[in-house]
């Protein structure tokens, strides 16, 4: 979920309405789609290399990369089917080499159960060889819309619809080439700057961003979510006009995040800096397990976009339940899929015993604060979140922490688990309300915000 509650309803009224945009005139970019062949040694360790030609079977495009990087290929006799690649699997471990394709159309792996020499990799909208545990797959080898993202090069005019994928290119090195993003996007603060100078344009909102704009700013990568239609919309005229682009997937897990930050690192040539992010978001998270680990209690929560009395909340496959359980706490909306707008009635029967109102509705203030207390329906006053006084207000700053699946996710779940897990966490106290102050709270990953 991108946004708070106003992206919620304009994303369904999208999404039950369609969205037409208009043509523009050609912008002067090209891609480039060749086929090509992956080699995913696991942990975002991926090889990729561009084949001349497209009718190659999938064991000589494994032999080329291979040579191409100087790695050695063993097979067992009479298999195509390698059994090491650079002495990889190691002694003891349970990975072997598997053979995978996209098909046409799709956007998942499927694991190839005939003889790899059958596969032309020009077949298909990806192929990876990878080495997997058994039910274990490759990183995605393709966008939300089925397209392969590798081979794009280095890029130098991005344009971004989503602010999460802006904070994501940021993270990515890619800051500086960013010439156009949506009208939310904010952070990192060289954004806002940009825009107040004139160095990066906007495109219009985050729900109705302009075709004509986009292509106006001749860019050679733009970057949506593959849960908008507009987004789709105007990544599927752009690709017709040459130009290359990605939509990346609706983040519902903080691994699926890692992801989006890995294909938007491929994409723009930062692939390494992407990594490297991954790496410092995942051992950040590895350290707060390892804290909430230990002595943790397992409390109902509920995460509300506003203080209604039928609030949209957060239900299951959300990265917000996600972030929920990884500090040791249940999400009592698990049950419900996305995001959600629920009866008063189930507040009360749920009985949060902390609720976490994310909204820029009020200011971060105690006055913001009782404020917002006082707008409670009965509903919600009923709740032990209320008599425990375990109501947090989650506001301006943290609010866009809050509800970006970004590469600020780590900040985001030390933030929860702070709130969540006060007897584990207290070298802090942490206030009822937290908006653009929310790095105060922060010692794990304070330096993890990833803005320059």
């Amino acid at each position: 979920m991108e946004g708070t509650l106003w992206k919620t309803v304009l994303t369904v009224a999208l999404l039950l309405t369609g969205c037409a945009v208009g043509v523009a005139a050609v912008p002067h970019s090209s891609a480039s789609y060749a086929a090509g062949i992956i080699l995913d040694f696991g942990g975002y360790d991926i090889d990729y290399m561009g084949l001349e030609d497209s009718g190659e079977n999938a064991v000589s495009a494994l032999d080329s990369i291979c040579a191409g990087k100087g790695y050695e290929v063993v097979y067992s006799e009479g298999s195509s089917v390698p059994s090491s690649v650079n002495s990889l699997p190691a002694s003891g471990s349970s990975a072997s080499w598997s053979l995978f394709v996209t098909y046409t159309g799709d956007t998942g792996w499927t694991r190839w159960s005939g003889d790899p020499a059958d596969v032309s990799v020009g077949d298909f909208a990806a192929v990876c060889w990878g080495l997997c545990g058994e039910g274990e797959y490759p990183t995605p080898g393709v966008d939300a819309t089925g397209t392969c993202y590798y081979g794009y090069g280095q890029c130098m005019r991005i344009v971004s619809m989503s602010p999460s994928c802006t904070e994501t290119i940021a993270a990515a090195g890619a800051e500086g080439l960013i010439v156009a993003t949506d009208s939310y996007s904010n952070y990192p603060v060289s954004v806002t700057e940009g825009k107040k100078n004139g160095s990066i344009s906007e495109i219009g909102g985050y729900t109705n961003p302009s075709f004509e704009t986009v292509a106006a700013q001749n860019p050679d990568l733009v970057i949506g979510m593959g849960d908008q239609s507009v987004h789709l919309s105007i990544i599927g005229k752009m690709r017709t006009q040459g130009v290359n682009c990605l939509a990346v997937y609706d983040a519902s897990t903080v691994e699926e995040i890692e992801v989006n930050t890995y294909m938007i690192g491929v994409a723009c040539g930062y692939e390494m800096h992407s990594v490297q992010t991954i790496g410092q978001i995942q051992d950040a998270l590895d350290e707060l397990a390892s804290l909430v680990s230990a002595g943790s209690t397992d409390s109902g929560v509920m995460v509300a976009l506003s203080s209604a009395k039928s609030p949209w909340v957060a239900g299951g496959s959300t990265y917000v339940s996600d972030v929920i359980a990884r500090a040791a706490c249940s999400n009592v909306y698990s049950s419900l899929r996305g995001w959600v707008q629920v009866n008063s009635e189930t507040v009360a029967e749920y009985n949060p015993k902390c609720i976490i109102v994310v909204s820029s509705d009020y200011e971060c203030s105690e006055s913001g604060y009782s404020k917002m207390l006082s707008s409670l329906s009965a509903e919600w006053r009923s709740t032990d979140a209320y008599a425990d006084g375990n109501i947090y207000l989650l506001t301006d700053g943290a609010t866009d922490l809050a509800s970006r699946p970004s590469t600020r996710i780590a900040q985001f779940e030390e933030l929860m688990c702070r709130i969540l897990q006060p007897a584990i966490f207290t070298d802090i106290e942490i206030p009822h309300w937290i908006g653009d102050d929310y790095t105060d709270y922060l010692t794990y990953t304070a330096e993890l915000g990833f803005a320059s």
